[in-house]
């Protein structure tokens, strides 16, 4: 049985990290996976499988586009950077698919404690 409250409060859930992609360049693995496991219960290997097929094609074509359109695009980087990114996610899920939950979550908490305590410190050095 389908809970509409529930669905619904994972789209307005996926609506923020939604905004936050488009203007931050950030969403699935900073936002969405720690919200599908922290508040919806998900277990992290499928939080991080559902935030690939909900950010990626949609969200990461749709930016794209408009990034393109307004000129923000550095091509040759970001062909140089595709085909590391490409072998990255392969052998990153790999890894990702022979951790426990339980570890994996550890590391994405860790990575992204990291994350901010870096935005903060390169804010306070300007």
């Amino acid at each position: 049985m389908i809970s509409y409250k529930r669905t619904f409060l994972v789209f307005l859930m996926a609506f923020g990290v939604g905004l936050a992609s488009g203007l931050f360049g950030i969403g699935g693995g900073v936002f969405l996976v720690p919200m599908l496991v922290v508040v919806f219960g998900y277990e992290q290997h499928t939080a991080q499988g559902t935030s690939l097929v909900a950010m990626v094609p949609p969200t990461g074509l749709l930016a794209f586009l408009n990034y393109a359109t307004a000129g923000d695009v550095n091509w040759t980087a970001g062909w140089w950077i595709m085909p590391g990114v490409f072998f990255g996610a392969v052998a990153g899920s790999r890894m990702a698919n022979k951790l426990s939950a339980h570890g994996l979550r550890r590391v994405v908490a860790v990575l992204v404690f990291a994350i901010g305590l870096w935005e903060v410190s390169s804010m306070l050095r300007r």
